[in-house]
């Protein structure tokens, strides 16, 4: 950030104001003694000042805003036009024009006057006319360029106003103030703060003094301006890289379209009858190997019939085996009977 100091300021003489019989009381505050009936501004209020402007004006040219110089006394008329040249700002240093704000149309027909002027004077088609027309032309354009050829650039209204001198530039700062554009200003002595928005309570009359702030006022700007155009760089980038990845959604959309194209389903569907003729083939070919392990299968199959036949045997011989008893208890009895009765035939006997 530009920052100005005391002694820059003291060297520079902006610390003299007007004398006391011109001043004005609403400065009373920004002055900080009399000396042989001269106003001797504060310059610490001054510094202060100065860094508010330029924190201003730099943080609108960091958003793309513009800023007209207004110095057309004799003492501003050259460092304003250096200064707005350097920043690349529009300047004007002749003669301010009435309604150049509040009638900025009008006044713009007149610098698209002067470009259309310019250009056939490049183009060389005044060389066809006669001296006559040419010499009408010429004064013309040397008209407008006198009162319009600091802001032939300009399209649109400017965001703020830097003036060096609000008694001079009185009209400026009332067009100014009734479209509510940011001021900033030189204020002397003499001066009303209360016309300004970011007033810079200086000297308005000494040439070293308007150099310098008027300078710290460009390098003000030419910072927001390095910031802005980073800025746009990374939005730049950021669209490029949008539009690479639009570009790559649309060519994946229509590499997808493709793919479901007629030809492409054709050449899928003739690939899905190839792969199930193989299948076919495939189940052909193990269809006789099944037949083959078949007896396999009947042998696993024989155990299960084996153990139902034994599971039905057992009970045939448990039918056997009930019968033999029967048949043993039977010839049991019958020996009892036998011995019971030759015992009985014993005891007769």
């Amino acid at each position: 950030m530009s920052t100005v100091t005391m002694k820059e300021l003291l060297e520079a003489g902006a610390h003299f104001g007007h004398r006391r019989s011109a001043w004005n009381p609403k400065m009373k505050l920004y002055i900080y003694q009399e000396r042989n009936q001269i106003h001797i501004l504060d310059l610490s209020i001054t510094v202060k000042k100065i860094e508010e402007a330029c924190k201003f004006v730099r943080g609108l040219a960091a958003k793309g805003g513009a800023v007209l110089f207004v110095g057309t006394k004799q003492q501003a008329k050259k460092c304003v036009e250096e200064e707005a040249k350097k920043c690349g700002a529009s300047y004007i240093n002749n003669r301010w024009l009435g309604g150049f704000l509040t009638n900025f149309s009008t006044v713009k027909k007149r610098i698209d006057r002067l470009r259309e002027l310019e250009k056939q004077e490049v183009e060389g088609e005044w060389e066809v006319l006669s001296k006559k027309e040419e010499m009408g032309f010429r004064r013309e354009t040397e008209k407008l360029r006198r009162n319009l050829a600091g802001v032939k650039n300009i399209t649109t209204l400017p965001q703020a106003l830097f003036v060096t001198d609000l008694k001079i530039e009185e009209i400026a700062v009332r067009e100014a103030r009734r479209l509510v554009i940011p001021i900033v200003a030189i204020v002397d002595s003499n001066g009303d703060p209360g016309l300004v928005d970011y007033p810079i309570p200086a000297n308005d009359d000494a040439i070293k003094s308007i150099r310098l702030i008027t300078s710290k006022i460009a390098d003000a700007i030419l910072e927001g301006k390095t910031l802005w155009e980073k800025r746009q760089e990374i939005l730049e980038k950021g669209a490029e890289e949008e539009k690479i990845k639009e570009v790559e959604e649309e060519i994946t959309k229509e590499e997808l379209e493709v793919s479901g194209s007629d030809e492409i389903k054709a050449e899928k569907e003739k690939v899905a009858v190839k792969e199930k003729g193989e299948e076919e083939e495939l189940e052909l070919a193990i269809e006789p190997l099944q037949q083959e392990e078949k007896p396999e299968t009947e042998t696993k199959d024989e155990p299960e019939q084996i153990k139902k036949d034994a599971g039905k045997k057992p009970k045939a011989r448990e039918g056997q085996d009930l019968k033999k008893t029967a048949k043993a208890r039977k010839s049991k009895k019958e020996e009892t009977t036998g011995r019971m009765k030759k015992a009985k035939s014993g005891k007769d006997t």
